[in-house]
């Protein structure tokens, strides 16, 4: 989508009602994976050998304690590290490859006021650097932090929300911040899914209330879920149906297209039918829980990541070996190919170009 909004970094965005509402990505989650001790070599977890040394890439568990933040922290012009646990001399440290799992804790540095905190939830956190997902301060903050430490960042007020703040969030303008971490794990695909924190309304689409994001990835079959059976034609893997669609990522919770909010359903081209100009292919995901369905269906589908865009994600909006969640509503249906367009594909004076593609259509490779 692009616009400010839409990204999940420490930004204003549309909020969910719960007060503790995550500040640096749409939302928390997922994975009991359980932290220990961070300082000792006997941090366990899962072991990958590379070729710089690096072997551990996941803690066994969550941290059991709450990190307290006390008021008055002394605040420079630029974010301040302090790793209060080390972790482990053979743990891997945090990039932009790998999906980072954390809890957290951030509290306004005047006042000690806690805006945010994640350790009270059922599931940590899932981030990703170079991303946009988080502001300046955490960026920065983050990057080579170890798995199974425990650090400490304050965050001058231009690494955060700067002079406007979060009223939302209980943050004023131009104020300091800080938070402890901790690393859980490092992995190549997301070990949760973030719940979203809102999507945008749209005449006659689904909102977050109609369905149920999953917590967990999406593996193995596609998941489909009917929440509104239609009672029209049957779609085949041969079908071109006629559909409004809405999709959000599991990495980030975000919803990343929707036909809904451009004013006009799309003709797609399931597995057996021939693409064409008007009629685009489309990911696998998509022949495996549409066919079968009926015209006036509204489906859920749960999409795991071999069967959407796979290793190489669909940057910036999905990520890699990111699992995909798509509300359709099926509006019609054909087995007859589309004509192609008999007038000039060059836009007359004043006419908008159409869009190539969509989120929906089939990876490329």
């Amino acid at each position: 989508m692009g616009d400010e909004a839409a990204r999940i970094r420490f930004a204003p965005m549309a909020r969910t009602a719960r007060t503790t509402s995550r500040p640096l990505v749409a939302g928390a989650l997922v994975l009991a994976l359980l932290l220990v001790g961070c300082g000792s070599d006997e941090l366990g977890g899962k072991v990958v050998k590379d070729g710089l040394g690096c072997t551990i890439t996941e803690a066994d568990r969550r941290a059991d304690d709450v990190p307290e933040i006390d008021a008055g922290a002394k605040v420079g012009d630029a974010t301040k590290v302090t790793d209060l646990e080390k972790g482990a001399e053979k743990a891997c440290k945090a990039d932009a490859t790998k999906y980072l799992t954390v809890d957290l804790i951030g509290a306004t540095v005047a006042d000690g006021k806690v805006f945010n905190s994640t350790y009270d939830d059922p599931q940590p956190l899932t981030v990703r650097l170079g991303t946009g997902q988080l502001i300046q301060g955490l960026e920065t903050g983050l990057a080579d932090m170890k798995v199974g430490a425990r650090r400490q960042l304050l965050i001058p007020a231009a690494e955060a929300y700067g002079e406007t703040g979060d009223e939302g969030l209980g943050i004023g303008k131009d104020a300091d911040l800080e938070f402890v971490v901790d690393l859980i794990s490092l992995t190549d695909a997301p070990t949760a899914c973030n719940p979203s924190p809102g999507i945008p309304e749209a005449e006659g689409k689904p909102t977050l209330a109609d369905f149920t994001l999953p917590a967990t990835p999406t593996e193995g079959d596609v998941k489909v879920t009917v929440l509104e059976e239609g009672d029209g034609a049957e779609v085949t893997t041969k079908s071109y149906p006629t559909v409004d669609y809405l999709g959000i990522a599991c990495s980030n919770g975000q919803q990343f297209d929707s036909s809904w909010d451009r004013g006009e359903p799309i003709q797609v081209a399931l597995a057996d039918a021939e693409p064409s100009a008007t009629a685009f292919s489309v990911i696998q995901g998509w022949t495996d829980g549409l066919a079968g369905q009926k015209v006036g269906s509204l489906v859920q589908l749960d999409i795991p990541s071999e069967k959407g865009y796979g290793e190489q994600g669909n940057p910036p909006a999905i990520g890699p070996n990111d699992p995909l969640t798509f509300v359709v509503r099926i509006v019609d249906t054909t087995e007859e190919a589309p004509a192609d367009p008999t007038t000039s594909t060059v836009p007359a004076e004043g006419e908008a170009t159409p869009d190539a593609e969509t989120t929906t259509t089939e990876a490329a490779g």
